[in-house]
């Protein structure tokens, strides 16, 4: 089994909330005055959008362990 279909579900969490933060943030900017800097929203994408998915494996993870544990 590979990478991919093992942790779909994550890596889908992590790409739609990843979006959401940085279309948030764009807005926010936006809003400011600031200017749009496609880095910045590329980089809070990917940034946020790892974070949560690795976030949401570890809980999971941690859940089954503890369950086999009792």
């Amino acid at each position: 089994m590979s990478f991919i279909s093992k942790n779909k579900t994550y890596i889908k969490l992590g790409l739609v909330s990843g979006l959401i933060f940085a279309l948030l943030m764009l807005a926010f900017d936006y809003f400011m005055g600031r200017p749009f800097l496609v880095w910045k929203f590329i980089l809070h994408f990917i940034l946020f959008g790892a974070f949560n998915g690795f976030m949401a494996y570890r809980r999971v993870k941690k859940e089954k362990k503890r369950r086999n544990k009792s």
